[in-house]
């Protein structure tokens, strides 16, 4: 797909700058995307020269100022720094430019927080196209007063082939009130400029109107002051298949964006790096993200793309983690040991279980203890590993435990034998939960991406919970199995409970085989009747469903007015968590892939699975040759938190918590290590439940650099070699030190 994106690119500017020869004088062009750039500069470095000449001549505007136009609905706000730095930076470096008007003219909506990180990276204009009944030219405001001026185009970002759209394009701007407006020609993005029979038509429209041709920039000049209506809240939603289709993508994407940003906070260079962002931002792409993309894109180019990234992530996170472990004194752990860090600002506490060997000496008695230098112990218990047996034929299992870590801090354990007896955990949790859960087959022939699809409320059936099972029980974890059937279908659903953790863990093993389906699993969490129902966004905390006066608006815009939502709500996108607030008390999805769900029957219900065929576009004919995509076995991971008197505030905070485990390295060998420190991590806490950093790294000129994310009223935070830093109410900021 990257491939064929990039050739068509070539193909079509070859043609478009190839009408030059003094034949249009006038004409001019508006593109975007740096990684389209790169490629014609590596490939035809005569035509990149070319257009050189015209954004010189104020003839090529450059817009975008991304690497590609990006799905914004699904992506973290550190992928959409990412796209601007690396891209505004090539741009400034190849041209001059610094772009200031962001163009993302065929992404599925737009969330509400956007505009916050636009201003943050130095945009002050949005060029777009799909949202509700918005007006043509508008200021766009986020909750923390950031704002840009958003230009929606009402006819569309391109005229396809031929006259006849031409026409039928020119005749909804004639409707429309606005004096200034921007009309789009061409074929755009599906395949070529345009023809000399449109370009005659359009010579034909400027005897009898006031058209000319003008590049984005001349436009925003035209109309800057005029006075613009202010928008609040999300441009959409739109395509809301989008959010749940080809769960394979969305996981891949999630987990390389969390194994990045872990090497960034481990100190990895920003040049080590930097190819890998630029490959992750390319995969941000509005029909890769989303998951409509066609089956060989994804396993040709987009698959092995993604992959790449995890695979340099891994590498370096491993890189300097067993560069620090050398350091240290090892000599107590007689038999290994572990080491274990916290990414995290706060104390934490992770998650150790990975296969091991629970007896590697064959002494005649499994570990049981983690102890640390000081001889403090803390219990270590053998849950069932992936495979089947063990290296040797030595006992193996999965080594499980959970480490109190300090705030991005460290600790070192020996693996240890202990008479003492610690209490199991029991399953009592779990019993209550699994209570409260349904699996909730709805009807869906929405293809794709989606149309037409606005909640899921054709249900099928429920599945039949056919047995339950106590898998597994120890002082650290207990594991409660539930096992589905519906159909030729079959879920098994694993509750976890961690000693000393509140959310319960949940794995799901998928064996599905239902077309034209959708999967929830449904919490029935017994708040009131009417609760807010809240998604983490782009950004910002969304309020979906309200019943009192919340900030955050639980509306959307239509027919020229907010018009609020119902209580049972539509489907929506979520980043990381959804939640019900009632009273004091929360009912929460913390999910790191998962991006739909909704609130219904007093249910707070999140998308598991919706199978649909790949690229499947209405009103074409369906081809089957490529089956469906989350056919058969999958997984999914995620947890489910009930809270009591834990602020809404908090929420981005305690997911991020509970979706960015620790990291733990088995260490086989003791050493004293040369001390020297060298290789020494971040050091950094900040204990406001409010505030989330996005990013912690090095950044490119040597610097430390920190976004942060405030999801609470205004507020100080301590930052070493900073100081005292303000974040105001719902902003983001990045603050940067030597």
């Amino acid at each position: 797909m990257e491939q064929d994106i990039r050739q068509k690119f070539l193909a079509e500017h070859h043609a478009l700058c190839g009408q030059d020869h003094g034949e249009q004088p006038d004409l001019k062009f508006n593109c975007s995307a740096a990684a389209l750039y790169r490629y014609v500069e590596e490939c035809d470095p005569a035509l990149f020269r070319k257009i050189q000449n015209f954004v010189q001549q104020k003839r090529w505007d450059i817009v975008g100022g991304w690497e590609v136009q990006s799905d914004v609905i699904l992506s973290r706000p550190v992928t959409l720094y990412h796209q601007a730095e690396n891209a505004k930076k090539y741009f400034l470096d190849r041209f001059g430019i610094d772009v200031k008007i962001a163009y993302n003219v065929d992404a599925f909506g737009h969330p509400a927080g956007l505009p916050k990180i636009l201003n943050e990276t130095g945009f002050q204009y949005y060029v777009y196209t799909r949202s509700h009944n918005t007006p043509p030219l508008f200021k766009w405001e986020a909750e923390d007063g950031s704002s840009v001026t958003a230009l929606h185009i009402i006819s569309s970002y391109g005229t396809g082939a031929g006259e006849v759209f031409l026409n039928q394009h020119f005749r909804k701007h004639l409707e429309s009130p606005l004096e200034h407006q921007a009309m789009f020609f061409g074929v755009g993005d599906h395949g070529g400029g345009i023809s000399r029979k449109e370009l005659a038509t359009i010579r034909e429209l400027q005897k009898e109107y006031d058209i000319v041709f003008a590049t984005l920039s001349e436009y925003f000049e035209a109309v800057k002051d005029l006075p613009l209506e202010t928008v609040k809240g999300e441009l959409g939603p739109i395509f809301r298949g989008c959010y749940s289709n080809c769960h394979e993508v969305k996981r891949k994407i999630a987990r390389a964006t969390r194994r990045m940003l872990t090497a960034e906070k481990l100190g990895v260079k920003s040049e080590e790096l930097s190819e890998s962002w630029n490959e992750l931002c390319f995969n941000h792409f509005h029909d890769i993200l989303p998951g409509t993309s066609v089956r060989t894109a994804f396993e040709r180019d987009i698959f092995p793309g993604i992959g790449s990234v995890e695979h340099q992530a891994d590498k370096l996170i491993d890189r300097q983690l067993f560069r620090r472990t050398a350091e240290l004194d090892t000599m107590f752990m007689k038999e290994g040991g572990v080491y274990c860090w916290n990414p995290h600002p706060f104390d934490h506490k992770t998650i150790m279980s990975f296969d091991g060997f629970a007896d590697p000496n064959r002494n005649g008695v499994n570990f049981n203890v983690l102890r640390d230098e000081n001889g403090q112990e803390i219990p270590l218990q053998m849950i069932p590993p992936d495979p089947s047996f063990g290296p040797c034929g030595v006992a193996w299992g999965k080594l499980t435990a959970v480490i109190d870590l300090p705030p991005m801090g460290e600790k070192t354990f020996a693996y240890g034998v202990s008479e003492k007896n610690y209490p199991s955990v029991g399953f009592q949790k779990q019993k209550d939960l699994l209570k409260k859960l349904s699996l909730d087959v709805f009807f869906d022939n929405t293809r794709t991406w989606g149309f037409g699809l606005v909640q899921f409320d054709s249900l099928i059936g429920k599945m039949e919970l056919v047995r339950t099972e106590e898998y597994n029980d120890g002082p650290v974890c207990s594991i409660l199995r539930a096992v589905y059937k519906f159909r030729d279908s079959e879920v098994w659903l694993d509750l976890y409970n961690y000693a000393g953790i509140p959310e319960t863990g949940v794995k799901l093993r998928l064996d599905w085989h239902e077309p034209m389906s959708c999967l929830k699993l449904s919490f029935a969490h017994q708040l009131s009747d009417e609760p807010e129902f809240f998604t983490g966004s782009c950004a910002e905390t969304v309020c979906r469903v309200r019943k009192s006066d919340y900030d955050w608006p639980a509306n959307e815009w239509k027919d020229g007015k907010f018009v609020p939502y119902s209580l049972s709500s539509e489907e929506f996108s979520m980043i990381d968590w959804c939640a019900a607030v009632s009273n004091g008390k929360t009912a929460a999805f913390f999910a790191p892939d998962l991006h739909s769900c909704d609130h219904a029957e007093n249910q707070l219900r999140l998308t598991i699975v919706r199978p649909t065929l790949y690229a499947d576009h209405a009103p074409f004919v369906q081809k089957f040759d490529d089956g469906w995509m989350d056919f058969g076995v999958n997984y999914r991971s995620f947890w489910i938190a009930e809270y009591d008197q834990v602020p809404l505030s908090a929420l981005p905070k305690y997911s991020n918590a509970r979706l960015n485990n620790g990291e733990v390295r088995e260490i086989t060998a003791h050493a004293a290590g040369d001390q020297t420190g060298k290789y020494e991590f971040f050091r950094l806490e900040l204990p406001e439940d409010q505030v989330v950093v996005q990013e912690l790294r090095r950044n490119r000129d040597g610097e430390t650099e920190i976004t942060l994310q405030n999801s609470g009223e205004a507020v100080s935070v301590k930052l070493p070699g900073f100081g005292k830093a303000e974040l105001p109410a719902y902003a983001i900021r990045t603050f940067r030190w030597k």
